[in-house]
């Protein structure tokens, strides 16, 4: 198994798990802007989702990179590198999903 493989499973998996974790946190938004008019809570929803979208993209090759980063330079075991950088674009892409539905509500325009 060459060096690009793990780094395309864990780019695979990255976007898979935080593409589930950004419709998890729609649905939580759209609870949150319950008493918002449509406008608004449309307005408020798209900003999340561009903020979560560049963030699964960045997020993916980040992966990537890392997994490739960690085999050649450390000498880690593949499997080892790609559990890690799985788990570190999941926790910062769950760090941005909650900062865009911070940064979306009063961006709305909803107090």
């Amino acid at each position: 198994m060459s060096n690009k493989t793990p780094a395309i499973i864990s780019v695979i998996l990255t976007v898979l798990l935080l593409i589930v974790l950004a419709v998890l946190s729609l649905l939580f938004e759209m609870v949150a802007l319950n008493g918002a008019s449509e406008r608004q809570g449309v307005t408020a929803m798209g900003i999340s989702l561009i903020c979560q979208g560049i963030g699964v993209i960045l997020l993916g090759l980040l992966a990537g990179r890392a997994t490739n980063f960690m085999i050649t330079r450390f000498n880690w075991n593949k499997t080892l590198a790609v559990i890690i950088a799985v788990i570190a674009g999941i926790v910062v892409g769950g760090f941005i999903s909650f900062l865009s539905i911070i940064i979306a509500i009063p961006a709305a325009g909803i107090r």
